[in-house]
């Protein structure tokens, strides 16, 4: 293995690391409501990616093409689609990490490329066998892993759910991303849908959790990120998960293959798991857990696999 390959193996692991950190972090902050404490990292994420941003923008102000198309109707509606997608998606996931043990809301979370089969065979598209075959094998073993429920005190069935409600929305991000990033700097699309998300997770904490924008109470101020108590937290989120985990996805995606990436993701639940523990956030997960994430996993792969299979068919074509 030459230097360069180590070196990008490093980054992908670092980058899995940094993302599977953040929900062991969260659930550090259990102090502050779900909605405003996604709401928090994505003000910080936003204001620290401002200056690359403001570097990505000028540069594509050149282009004539790509600038008609940023002042686009239907790209601002995708870019809002986008954001609140994102935003749900967080916003779900942290509300689950408060009423579900980490393991299983980290499982849940990552089931979206199930998700991604299950809406194409709804929407009558064709979808490779070995993807049929690997959907039903991940959904047994979810029903497996929600067998924990009854022997495991931090679970719920509602966390469990939201955590689902979670795997869906991302959906929605990632299907926006395709589109627009095909001509879009990364940074540019990356900015504006988060500052959606942003707000949007802020106006549902402010109308369901209680928030407000006085300081006096700093675990329910909008900008209480700022003070003393949480601003190293969501530093954290916002700079190793938020920013140095994606962007180096984004990086090696470069070189490796997607399907290595996309293996590399299912990682996340066991490292997540093992630094929650570490952290004293989470307990060891039951046996109804580790087999149902084994089987889960094993179907998540195998849909990964049929559809890198699929793209490389239709490339043959």
């Amino acid at each position: 293995m030459n230097s360069q390959r180590l070196l990008l193996w490093i980054l992908l692991s670092f980058s899995i690391i940094s993302i599977s950190s953040a929900g062991a972090v969260f659930q550090l902050m259990e102090d502050v409501p779900p909605l405003l404490r996604a709401s928090w990292r994505f003000q910080l994420t936003a204001l620290i990616m401002a200056p690359i941003f403001a570097y990505q923008f000028n540069a594509m102000r050149t282009d004539e093409e790509a600038i008609t198309k940023l002042k686009s109707k239907q790209t601002l509606w995708i870019l809002t689609g986008s954001g609140l997608s994102l935003g749900l998606h967080m916003g779900a996931w942290v509300w689950s990490l408060d009423n579900t043990s980490l393991s299983h809301s980290l499982l849940f979370v990552t089931i979206h490329p199930l998700i991604i089969v299950f809406g194409a065979l709804m929407l009558r598209k064709y979808v490779p066998s070995k993807q049929i075959f690997g959907a039903s094998i991940g959904f047994i073993g979810g029903g497996i892993t929600l067998l924990g429920i009854s022997v495991e005190s931090e679970v719920t069935l509602l966390g469990d759910l939201a955590a689902i409600v979670g795997a869906c929305a991302v959906v929605g991000y990632f299907i926006a991303g395709r589109t627009l990033r095909q001509w879009m700097p990364l940074f540019v699309y990356i900015l504006p849908v988060t500052i959606i998300a942003a707000v949007f997770l802020a106006i549902m904490s402010l109308l369901l959790e209680g928030s407000t924008f006085s300081m006096t109470n700093q675990d329910l101020s909008i900008f209480g990120w700022l003070s003393s108590a949480w601003i190293f937290y969501v530093l954290y989120l916002a700079i190793f998960p938020g920013i140095v985990g994606h962007a180096g996805i984004s990086s090696v995606l470069r070189w490796f293959p997607p399907i290595i990436v996309s293996v590399a993701y299912l990682f996340e639940p066991l490292i997540g798991s093992f630094i929650g523990w570490v952290l004293g956030t989470t307990g060891i997960p039951s046996f109804w857990t580790w087999a149902g994430a084994i089987v889960l996993m094993m179907g998540t792969i195998l849909v990964i696999w049929g559809d890198e299979e699929n793209k490389k068919r239709e490339v043959e074509l």
